[in-house]
């Protein structure tokens, strides 16, 4: 791209002189005759470098000089004073307002181009310093921003995982406790507590390290023939015991027409409970989680989760299975499923080539799609 130099002189032959011997080196060259009208220029047009005469009517070049340089936006412009003045003083003046340099009248073609060029190779440094100096500050704001939401997000995955620890070591005190007096029924309520607890540990374990794997590239599937309504059956048949959702209904409608999928069995299972658990979760007392799964033409099977609770803002949508964005879901109020439960969810589908994603245009509470091939 050719370089943008401002003349300003208002002597037509120095003017002339300027432009035969610039012209051929394919500058772009604009031409004002006085110092108002190069101030005018400059805000609308910042030119790489300019060529500027002390002796100019309204404002001398001195005066332009100075101003141009007070001016953030224009203080990095090359300026060459073009001046018939001999006098010392006056080459002074001229740097001590921030020319960068300065020839004098007449002057030769060989020196006026040496010099405009140093000038401008100078500049196309300064501005290739200042593009890296922006784009360092870009990533530094970043990296802060990154460093903040993992903070948030550390927290928000520790305190998921103190909750079943805490109901483990509760539990396991009041086993200590009704050793002596052996109430059978007793001990099967707290060893089963545990055992839950436990394996809601061991899946938030096992979800954060296959996110880690799935961003690392390293996640290997295990396929094998699997029926995912039975699956669904059996986790539904689970959940539904928990003494949190014995007020709540879950209603099933299985399509007897899907076909068997090939999928990593172990991975989908923790998919589908994770979905469920948000769905119970998220529904109030005495509310109802729907799920479905349909038949989609000959390879595709859709499977539907939808609860009754609140819903999670529009603003928010988009975020639902961002890593980083369910510290800031949860700030605001909103449930999230616990150590990055829905963003496994969708990084577990799309592994299996598959489609995850809320529906947008559901009316009431949360309604979660996922789409899986047959042919997976």
């Amino acid at each position: 791209m050719s370089a943008k130099i401002l003349i300003v002189e208002d002597n037509q032959e120095n003017i002339d002189l300027l432009h035969f011997f610039l012209k051929p080196q394919d500058y772009k060259l604009l031409t004002v005759k006085d110092g108002e009208e190069a101030l005018k220029v400059v805000r609308k047009e910042i030119p790489d470098i300019i060529l500027l005469d002390i002796m100019l009517p309204k404002l001398d070049g001195f005066q332009v000089c100075e101003r141009l340089k007070k001016d953030e936006r224009t203080k990095f412009i090359p300026i060459i004073m073009i001046t018939a003045l001999k006098d010392m003083k006056d080459k002074l003046k001229a740097l001590e307002v921030g020319a960068d340099d300065f020839i004098t009248k007449p002057f030769e073609n060989v020196e006026l181009l040496a010099r405009v060029k140093s000038l401008l190779r100078i500049k196309s440094y300064h501005d290739e310093l200042e593009q890296k100096n922006i784009e360092l500050e870009e990533k530094n704001e970043s990296l802060v921003w990154m460093d903040k939401f993992k903070e948030e997000l550390t927290g928000l995955i520790v305190h998921d995982m103190k909750n079943p620890l805490f109901v483990i070591q509760g539990n396991l005190q009041m086993v200590l406790m009704n050793l002596d007096q052996s109430p059978s029924e007793a001990l099967k309520k707290y060893t089963r507590r545990i055992e839950r607890s436990s394996q809601q540990l061991l899946r938030m374990v096992v979800n954060l390290l296959d996110i880690s794997r799935f961003e690392d590239g390293r996640i290997e599937l295990q396929k094998d023939p699997v029926d995912l309504n039975q699956i669904i059956a059996e986790i539904v048949q689970r959940v539904s015991e928990y003494p949190e959702n014995l007020n709540k209904e879950i209603q099933v409608d299985l399509d007897k027409q899907v076909s068997e999928l090939v999928l990593d069995k172990s991975m989908i299972e923790r998919v589908i409970e994770n979905l469920i658990s948000f769905a119970t979760n998220n529904a109030s007392e005495g509310g109802r989680v729907d799920l479905a799964t349909r038949q989609k033409g000959d390879r595709c099977i859709e499977f539907t989760v939808q609860d009754n609770g609140t819903q999670i803002p529009r603003k928010y949508q988009d975020k639902i299975f961002e890593k980083y964005s369910q510290a800031e879901i949860k700030n605001a109020g909103y449930r999230v499923e616990r150590a990055l439960g829905l963003t496994f969810c969708k990084m577990a589908v799309e592994a299996h080539h598959g489609n995850m994603e809320l529906d947008l245009n559901n009316p009431v509470g949360n309604r979660f799609i996922i789409q899986l091939s047959s042919l997976a």
